[in-house]
């Protein structure tokens, strides 16, 4: 019965992202579901991450406005390559976290400023506010991915408590 908190816990990561891109428009930003996902596939591996991915991943498609598929593609892709390293880092090092963290960020930021790029017809002159903006989305996700990641592990210990084969 407490598995049904993870659908919980991305639907409202998914409205609190909604509402807060809403009411703060600064340069410093961050994707929630992004880092929950991370977290998840951290601990669950590639197959229930890339699942969880494309879960998330079209309910943020169907909520925002933009090329359709691209958070499905990018969430599951993320989801499988976080749960191949499931085993093969050490979960624990913080520095590790916001280090991959950020280079997800940017890859994720690089790939749609070319998909904006082809949309605009070309234009260029996009790409300095562009990269502003990518730098603060990979700053805000590197320092919110501790406490997230810290708050997906105890959410897997209180499942892993009562149901014993998770």
């Amino acid at each position: 019965m407490r598995r049904l908190i993870w659908p919980v816990l991305f639907l409202l990561l998914i409205l609190v992202q909604g509402a807060a891109s809403a009411f703060y428009t600064g340069w410093l930003s961050c994707d929630l579901p992004f880092l929950a996902l991370y977290a998840f596939a951290m601990l669950r591996g590639e197959q229930q991450g890339t699942l969880v991915g494309l879960g998330v991943g079209f309910v943020q498609d169907a909520l925002t406005v933009g090329v359709f598929g691209y958070h499905m593609l990018s969430r599951s892709a993320l989801g499988f390559l976080v749960g191949l390293m499931k085993e093969k880092v050490v979960r624990d090092n913080a520095t590790f976290h916001m280090a991959v963290i950020a280079l997800c960020s940017l890859a994720l930021r690089f790939v749609f400023w070319w998909l904006e790029l082809i949309r605009s017809g070309g234009r260029w002159s996009i790409f300095f506010s562009y990269a502003v903006d990518s730098l603060g989305f990979a700053l805000g996700n590197m320092l919110l991915v501790v406490p997230v990641v810290l708050v997906v592990k105890r959410i897997y210990q209180w499942i892993k408590e009562e149901d014993i084969s998770y």
